[in-house]
């Protein structure tokens, strides 16, 4: 797709849109190899736009991703003939191009052994796990290179130089669409696993534009695990612990925003309006994780968020069963995001101070540095500890750091009510 994502009043077009990019990129990808990633993209780009100006003076068709699928391969083969024209080839153009050509997918359902072909394809070992993950979500989920670069706190000119980058080494590696052996599959999911990860929480928790949720990039990222699960990758217990995590978060959706349009803080949302079959599938999904070995991130991640959601308020919350799994976590996996989610925990646990001293050693965290969650959690601790003129300072400093416009206007709404505290 387009450096940014193509916009449209019509939440099924742009829905629609990004769920079929992956989809038709794998299924031209799959006929003229992955040499050709770069023209695949620009077909695609370019039939979807195509789309837009047709669509609305005609109609959506009957069968709109075989429409964008044909108008995509037209425009490839057209590059391939104006290409081999310019080789003085007119014999073997003719030869090529006018053969009888098979019928477009009918796009009834998803591709699915292609999506995860080009997954796969997008993991190989001859790449590092950064390109690997920039390369997927460019390729697979249809995110531009802004989303991209906000979503894995990247500058936009790395990731387009990485995107650059990484599909010339796949060129010049003979890289094929194709799902490698059992045992090489097994190295790749845990790069898989954590692109699908990254996608969601980019659009649970988005860093830039307007919107308090992206919808749409939770729901690709769950449907493309839900793929995994539909695999023979099902008997890998991540990939369930990460389905579980994915529906307990989405089962919030509900309650994520307020009647003013702005995101609803955990403590302030009611439970008792979260989706239960969102839950009900997320414990489903959670037993079937505990039957592999192997415990990951995930399925601690997802065991946090199943206190959550068995508790029938943010107080009655099991916080001291939350904070042993963020120790767990810590041991397994320690990063700042941990310490600083732990640091609520302990907060809720033990008291206030307690949590700010954990805080301010999180100060000295270069990734925090330019981050707006930490002040934020500091102007919460400090207003529940009545330190209004620290807690104002604090908000004063995250609303310099967020660039989501919903996310500015929830910490000016709090930084209110400390004014008038």
């Amino acid at each position: 797709m387009s450096e940014e994502p193509i916009g449209t009043p019509s939440l099924f077009v742009d829905r629609f849109f990004r769920t079929k990019w992956g989809e038709i990129v794998a299924a031209l990808t799959r006929r003229f190899g992955t040499d050709k990633l770069d023209d695949v993209e620009n077909a695609v780009q370019s039939a979807m736009l195509k789309a837009l100006d047709t669509w609305q003076l005609n109609g959506i068709p009957d069968n709109p991703g075989g429409w964008i699928y044909t108008a995509a391969r037209n425009c490839l083969l057209d590059g391939l003939r104006t290409a081999t024209l310019a080789r003085n080839r007119r014999d073997q153009v003719a030869e090529t191009l006018y053969e009888a050509d098979g019928a477009a997918p009918d796009w009834l359902g998803p591709l699915d052994d292609e999506v995860i072909e080009m997954i796969f394809v997008c993991c190989h070992p001859a790449l590092n796990t950064r390109d690997s993950v920039l390369l997927t979500l460019r390729l697979v989920c249809g995110l531009g290179i802004r989303e991209i670069a906000a979503a894995t706190y990247h500058s936009y000119e790395a990731v387009r130089k990485s995107l650059t980058r990484t599909k010339a080494h796949i060129r010049s590696r003979g890289i094929p669409l194709a799902m490698p052996d059992r045992a090489e599959q097994a190295a790749r999911t845990s790069r898989v696993l954590q692109v699908l990860y990254l996608l969601f929480n980019e659009g649970y928790s988005p860093r830039g534009g307007d919107d308090p949720i992206r919808r749409d990039l939770c729901q690709e990222a769950q449907r493309l695990c839900g793929l995994l699960g539909q695999s023979h990758l099902a008997e890998d217990g991540r990939v369930w612990a990460l389905a579980a995590l994915m529906a307990f978060q989405i089962s919030r959706f509900g309650e994520r925003i307020d009647e003013n349009g702005l995101p609803k803080l955990l403590s302030r949302q009611d439970r008792s309006r979260w989706d239960g079959d969102q839950i009900r599938h997320g414990f489903s999904c959670l037993d079937r994780s505990m039957a592999a070995a192997t415990r990951s991130t995930y399925h601690l991640e997802a065991a946090i968020a199943a206190c959550h959601a068995i508790a029938p308020d943010y107080e009655a919350t099991d916080w001291r069963r939350v904070l042993e799994f963020y120790d767990d976590l810590l041991a397994l996996a320690p990063s700042p995001a941990v310490e600083l989610n732990r640091a609520v925990a302990v907060m809720m646990v033990e008291g206030v101070t307690a949590g700010l001293v954990l805080l301010e050693i999180l100060k000295d965290r270069e990734v925090l540095k330019n981050d707006y969650l930490l002040p934020a959690v500091f102007a919460d601790f400090h207003a529940r500890a009545g330190q209004c003129a620290k807690a104002e300072a604090c908000y004063l400093q995250a609303l310099d750091m967020v660039a989501n416009r919903s996310i500015r206007a929830l910490l000016r709404e709090q930084l209110g009510a400390i004014n008038q505290a």
